[in-house]
Parts: structure tokens; C-alpha cells; sequence
């Protein structure tokens, strides 16, 4: 990928409209993700792809910003290509498809590696080989950021209600097409682990009864540890978590045997098949198919980012080593420098140090520039990305899941370090994902500040039947830990009280 030329950072979005994604991370993975898949490798494989994509780095914690123009124009590209069949989406998702199969295919490969064994090149070469892999797969996989929205209405359900201006059940409507039919890899994990669950027999009192009398029963055991291989990492956000036998045996000792994701995903697909066939419109049909496969893209997108957490740790590991760096400092890294640091040991300590401190980074389908230290003060004015919310006491989103509550704030960013999340606290963060679920369950209402009806926050809200109020933007700046504030996820209207 090309370094461009120090300059200033020109940002055409004077009225803040972003899509902002905040949560714990570095610059490596985000770069990966965001700047070299996401707009660099994208606008080479897709040429109608964004055309800029920005990241701040601060105190183990990323902020990202999508240009919501960008997401608009693309989307819009998608929604009048498809009209009349999906060959044009389906060229993109085959794409992915093949790429994500490959970037899979390489991870089952590094899982048989011994990577303190290898040499200086062939340990980078294995890290090279990881991380394109991703970025390969990344790079249609973003696209399906298009689909997401932010702000008080939902472009999605809109889009579904034009079609049908004169049903009186428009909101029921809505559920039912938005309804997810595809099993994300978090409930793909669980499917699995139920079917494991139903060969357990017997009731305990406590996990470490039961723990004892799964270590002894052969056939469960085994379907354990086979479970571990596959899924040990289904945990990992951005950081990784290893699972391991005793984990899973304790999800099967906690499990609410009333879910059934299978049956829950046939019954969504029956529905919506058959209130597609009842309003009879080609284009509404295909963007119903399109926004699932999208769906399906973006969980499957950030599965490859949790498995590739894993293995970027232990080359960071092994590589710190070898150069007496930590894992950190490797993290504030971006791969265009690494080669050279790595197997030339030209290292600049110094920037590492301020890198870490703080950094800025920003891709084009030109290329990417890095600022931090001074350069970060001259060449980047952080304002034009970061608004000044002043005292705002109301927060405008879009419901998601209906309700009325009061209760004390929690903001959480990173769901890892949540361990001590009371039930009735109001969830604020700025997306949720698969591994906030535990502490969703005990939340009174759930606030997001990114939205789209079928996001991960929306579906899950609905299914748990609590209150939510998504694409708030900005809950996270405006809110604090213990304020009192009133979510009426009815209007998609979140009060400060006190």
C-alpha cells in the first residue's frame, strides 16, 4: 500500500455526519480493517467503493469514522443495480465469499504452526500471509457498511414501507422482513453446543458436580474438545479470549434450553417468504435478500477479525521478542512498516511512543498516511471529526425494540470488562456484538449510537424483548456512568434527568 506524502487532512463533512465507530482496539487491526481492506484494497477490487475512511487512536481505543455520504452513495448504487434481478450483488457477495473461504483456509493452516520455531523471514512471511488474507476478504466485505444507518429513522424500514403505504401493520411488516434467517457464527457456535447439550443427562447443584461428570462421560468429553478446536475463539473481540473445556461446559450448566436458534431462524425464513409473496414486488424481494446477505457478510467479516486477533497476538508476541518490543508497541504498527522493522531492525522507538500515546490515520484509494506527535497537531484538526455536544439533555435515535424505562447509566466500551454489570443498568455503548449478549440480558434498556434495524443490538433487543433506542451518534459523549435518564425506546427519545 503507498505512504502518501505528509499533508493536511482536507475533510469535506462540515455538518458531522458520520457513521462513528467507537470500542477498545489499536491502529494495526483497525488499519487492516478499516483503511487497507476497507477503502485502499476496495476501490482496486470495486471501483465504486468509499473513497476515504478515518481512524483516532488514543489510550488502547479506536474511533472510526465512515463519511455517511459515502455509505449513502454506495448503498444507492446497490439499491437501483438490483432492481430488477441481483446479479450485480451477487457478483460482489460470490467475491467475498471465495475470499472469506481462503482467509478461513489460512487460519486452519496457522493453527498447526509453531511460530517460535520459525525463522525471522518465515515467521513475517506467516504474518504477511495472515494478514492479506483478511484484508483480501475485507476488502468487498466492507461494502456491506453501506447498509447501515445512524440517525433517528432507519433507511431500511422506510425503504420496506414505501412499498406498502397502505397496510395498517406496516410496523409488523418491518419486523418480520427485517428478521435475521441466516445464523450468525455466534449462534452457529451455540446451535453446535446445544447438540451437545441434548446427549447430557441428570441434574446437579453445582458447575463443579457437573464439570466432573462431563470430564468422565467419554462421548461428551470428546464432543467437548472437539467443540474447543472449532470454537475456541468465538469470544475474541478485538482482543483475543482462548476458551477452553470448563468454558463451554459452563455455557451448557447455564443454558436456557427455551432457545432454539433453528427453529427460530426456519420460522423468520416461513414468514418472510410468505409476506414477500403477499406483497408481490421484485425490488422489494431483492433488497429483502440483499440486506441478509449483506448481514451475513458483515458478521462473517467480523468473525475473520476475531479468529485473525488470535493469531496476531502470538506473531506480535514472537516478534517483540525479537526485537525487544511489547505486544503494544507492535500494535501501533501498521503493516507497510513492519518488514523493515522487523527483519531490517530499523525501529524508531521514539514514534512508537507517541503512536501509542496518540495517533491519526486516514486511507484513499491513493494510498494512507499515519500522523502522530507533532504531525498529528499540524496536519490534522480533530475537530473536524469530533463535534462539541455542549449540554445536551435529549438524545434523538430510532427505536428498535419498544418500552419506557428509567434507570442509572452503564457505558460500556469494552463488553470483556463488564464482569460487574448490574441488572437494571441502562447498556450505552456504541455497537453492540455477539459477546455483550450476557450483560444485555441483564440490562434494562439498550442504547446504541450506531444503527439499522438489522444490527446486532436491534435483533437482539427484540428477541430479549427489551427497550432499545439505536443510532443515537452520540450517547457515549453526552452520557456518563450514574446518570439518571429516562429511555423511551417507543419515540426513540433517551431524557437525562438528573
Amino acid at each position: 500500500m503507498k505512504i502518501l506524502s505528509k499533508q493536511n487532512i482536507i475533510v469535506n463533512n462540515p455538518n458531522h455526519e458520520w457513521l462513528e465507530k467507537l470500542y477498545p482496539g489499536f491502529l494495526h487491526m483497525i488499519f487492516m480493517q478499516g483503511i487497507h481492506a476497507g477503502v485502499y484494497e476496495m476501490c482496486k477490487k470495486h471501483p465504486f467503493g468509499f473513497k476515504s475512511g478515518y481512524t483516532i487512536n488514543s489510550n488502547s481505543e479506536v474511533d472510526w469514522f465512515w463519511d455517511l455520504h459515502e455509505l449513502e452513495r454506495v448503498r444507492n448504487i446497490f439499491l437501483e443495480k438490483n432492481k430488477e434481478n441481483l446479479d450485480f450483488f451477487m457478483n460482489v457477495y460470490n467475491i467475498w465469499e471465495e475470499d472469506h473461504k481462503a482467509n478461513i483456509e489460512a487460519y486452519e493452516e496457522a493453527e498447526n504452526i509453531d511460530f517460535a520455531s520459525l525463522s525471522d523471514k518465515e515467521l513475517y512471511d506467516a504474518y504477511e500471509k495472515l494478514y492479506h488474507a483478511n484484508v483480501k476478504q475485507g476488502a468487498s466485505g466492507y461494502l456491506a457498511d453501506s447498509f447501515l444507518s445512524v440517525g433517528e429513522t432507519d433507511w431500511f424500514s422506510e425503504f420496506i414501507i414505501s412499498f406498502i403505504p397502505d397496510r395498517n401493520d406496516k410496523e409488523e411488516v418491518v419486523v418480520i422482513l427485517t428478521a435475521p434467517t441466516i445464523p450468525s457464527y455466534v449462534n452457529e457456535e451455540a446451535i453446535d453446543l446445544a447438540r451437545i447439550a441434548k446427549k447430557v443427562k441428570g441434574d446437579w447443584k453445582s458447575f463443579e458436580e457437573f464439570y466432573e461428570y462431563v470430564k468422565k462421560d467419554k462421548e461428551i468429553w470428546t464432543l467437548l474438545q472437539d467443540h474447543v478446536k472449532k470454537h475456541y475463539w468465538v469470544q475474541n473481540n478485538y482482543f483475543p479470549l482462548i476458551l477452553k473445556e470448563e468454558d463451554f461446559a459452563k455455557k451448557i450448566f447455564e443454558l436456557d434450553t427455551k432457545e432454539d436458534y433453528e427453529e427460530m431462524l426456519t420460522q423468520n425464513k416461513k414468514k418472510k417468504d410468505v409476506l414477500l409473496k403477499e406483497i408481490n414486488n421484485d425490488h422489494l424481494t431483492n433488497v429483502v435478500r440483499m440486506s441478509e446477505l449483506m448481514t451475513h457478510m458483515q458478521d462473517y467479516r467480523k468473525m475473520g477479525l476475531v479468529r485473525i486477533a488470535h493469531f496476531m497476538k502470538i506473531c506480535f508476541e514472537e516478534m517483540g521478542k525479537r526485537m525487544n518490543l511489547t505486544v503494544t508497541d507492535l500494535r501501533n504498527t501498521i503493516e507497510d512498516e513492519l518488514e523493515d522493522m522487523f527483519l531490517n531492525k530499523n525501529i524508531d522507538r521514539e514514534k512508537l511512543r507517541q503512536r501509542i500515546e496518540k495517533n491519526f490515520a486516514c486511507g484513499f484509494p491513493e494510498g494512507c498516511i499515519v500522523y502522530e506527535g507533532e504531525d498529528l497537531k499540524t496536519y490534522v484538526n480533530e475537530s473536524d471529526f469530533i463535534e462539541n455536544y455542549g449540554d445536551i439533555k435529549e438524545i434523538l435515535g430510532m427505536p428498535a425494540s419498544p418500552g419506557l424505562v428509567k434507570g442509572r447509566v452503564r457505558l460500556v466500551k469494552d463488553a470483556q470488562k463488564a464482569y460487574d454489570f448490574k441488572e437494571g443498568e441502562i447498556l450505552v455503548t456504541n455497537n453492540t456484538t455477539p459477546e455483550f449478549v450476557p450483560i444485555m440480558k441483564k440490562a434494562a434498556a439498550i442504547v446504541t449510537e450506531q444503527g439499522g434495524i438489522t444490527t446486532h443490538a436491534a435483533i437482539i433487543s427484540r428477541e430479549l424483548k427489551i427497550p432499545c433506542v439505536i443510532g443515537t451518534k452520540i450517547a457515549t459523549k453526552v452520557l456518563k456512568d450514574g446518570d439518571l435518564v429516562e429511555v423511551d425506546a417507543n419515540k426513540g427519545i433517551v431524557k437525562k434527568l438528573k
